[in-house]
């Protein structure tokens, strides 16, 4: 799934298409000669034993990763299925990541191509169209309910850091 549904710069292959490379069901041709991008990424499902057999990719349509700083578990969707998300299978585990990494100043997103959602411990909120780019900063209103901003696109060369995207706003990231 990750062939489909990730993009891979190096290949110029954009999200939601199957890779050049990628025979479905067989595996990578180039496995060998890959691109960096595709050595390294490893999704949640190959490194953690303990996620059932049922969210494996290929059958659950999604792929569960997680940023390089550990602030964010993405959901990413295979568009074809875009509610696989919502299976009762994968929305449990959905729901039990954002239940448990929310207080821990973790989020957990689903995007399904460019569309993206934010599911917090007792809802879950349409972002909409969203650009990779653009972070956003999401505020916990004393009564508990949810304020999420949209802020500009980074450059190519900025890294996302949500303290400073909250910070911009005069936001405090959820603990």
């Amino acid at each position: 799934m990750c062939c489909k549904v990730m993009a891979i710069d190096e290949l110029e292959k954009p999200m939601g298409s199957w890779c050049n490379h990628c025979s479905p069901g067989s595996g990578c041709k180039i496995y060998d000669q890959r691109p960096p991008s595709c050595r390294t990424f490893q999704c949640l499902w190959l490194v953690d034993p303990g996620i059932p057999e049922t969210l494996k990719p290929n059958r659950s349509k999604v792929i569960f990763d997680q940023d390089t700083d550990g602030t964010r578990l993405i959901v990413r969707c295979d568009a074809s299925t875009p509610n696989a998300w919502r299976d009762r299978a994968v929305y449990d585990q959905i729901k039990l990541g954002a239940r448990y990494g929310w207080r821990r100043g973790m989020m957990v997103v689903v995007t399904v191509e460019r569309r993206l959602w934010l599911i917090a411990p007792n809802e879950d909120i349409d972002l909409g169209i969203v650009d990779p780019r653009s972070p956003f900063a999401v505020q916990e209103r004393r009564d508990g309910s949810i304020q999420v901003r949209i802020l500009p696109r980074l450059d190519d060369n900025e890294e996302f850091d949500a303290a400073v995207s909250a910070a911009r706003l005069g936001w405090q990231t959820p603990k």
